[in-house]
């Protein structure tokens, strides 16, 4: 049987940002002054390779801009490898930047079915669903309006209606998901549980390890495009997790809480070092406790990224009062 995923030395190369941003007029200036700028690249995924079964379910974790995303939208085909090859046996619903690529001047419903054919469906079949899927995404009172007149947080969960109501054999997911208020966000937490079984092949980017640890039997650790670890997803997140920095220069939770005072928000995020359970929880440090943040997806909503999280011994952590528990 062939594999759901196979990757065969798989590398992209790409301008750099700075490079996508040289306008017309500074190129022509260098021209006329007779230099020749020499284009930048950079290599975002080096000679990847990996094959992903039927039914597995695959994490993919690393600090950003080591790949992960990236990685993501090869196996969807929006990025084309410079290098190599990308075979993937089965239907696709890659979750990623929910609702980029809607035609803004199209209707909702001409876009739920551009979309939906874009994905692979058949025209006639989406059609039919074009009523559940505005009312998942709760804006059947739009349907005949202009796409570019939603939110953007419209435009995702419209995005992710459409993605998730016809079930693929594969599902691509990072986890900037996170659409909609926290009542949309828990209806589509929902609807994703019914693809976590023995019949999708699920490939998850995300910085939650307590969630890939109980949820996936096997994790990537993608580091400057490059794979470094590929197995067990509790072996993955021990190695990843020996090599994040922490800040030896915390020894007591008194200096967490001034840290956290003296910071431009009053608060901060901070995560311990060791690769237990403990270790692997997110707090919010704020007016003198410790809050437990549960899911992921909340320190994203305050604001906060992977890079801002604080890496501190665990004792430290504990040594600051407990306070509630952040869902």
């Amino acid at each position: 049987m062939a594999a759901a995923i196979e990757l065969r030395d798989v590398t992209l190369v790409r301008r750099t940002q700075e490079e996508l941003h040289y306008d017309l007029k500074r190129t022509l200036l260098e021209l006329v002054n007779g230099r020749v700028r020499k284009i930048r690249r950079h290599t975002v995924l080096d000679t990847v390779s990996l094959t992903v079964a039927h039914g597995e379910k695959v994490a993919l974790i690393g600090p950003n801009g080591s790949g992960k995303s990236t990685l993501l939208k090869v196996i969807a085909g929006v990025l084309a490898p410079t290098r190599g090859t990308v075979t993937v046996d089965g239907s696709v619903a890659p979750l990623i930047e929910l609702g980029v690529g809607f035609d803004p001047d199209l209707s909702l419903v001409d876009n739920i079915v551009y979309y939906g054919v874009l994905l692979g469906h058949a025209e006639s079949e989406v059609r039919e669903r074009v009523d559940d899927i505005l009312e998942f995404a709760e804006l059947g009172p739009l349907r005949d309006q202009p796409t570019k007149t939603l939110s953007s947080g419209m435009s995702a969960r419209l995005g992710f209606a459409i993605a998730t109501e016809f079930r693929p054999d594969i599902l691509l997911l990072d986890e900037v998901l996170a659409v909609g208020d926290e009542r949309f966000h828990r209806k589509s937490s929902a609807r994703l549980d019914r693809f976590w079984d023995a019949k999708s092949t699920i490939l998850l980017v995300s910085h939650d390890l307590q969630y890939i640890e109980k949820s996936c039997d096997r994790a990537l650790w993608i580091d400057h495009g490059s794979i470094r670890f590929d197995g067990h997803a509790g072996e993955a997140v021990k190695r990843y997790l020996h090599t994040v920095p922490g800040d030896d220069s915390l020894q007591h939770g008194e200096e967490l809480i001034e840290l956290a005072e003296r910071s431009r928000r009053g608060e901060i995020v901070v995560r311990g070092t060791s690769p237990t359970d403990e270790g692997l929880k997110v707090f919010l440090i704020r007016e003198g406790r410790r809050h437990w943040v549960m899911t992921p997806e909340l320190y994203g909503k305050l604001g906060y990224v992977w890079d801002d999280i604080i890496h501190v011994d665990d004792a430290v952590i504990r040594e600051v009062p407990e306070g509630d528990r952040l869902l």
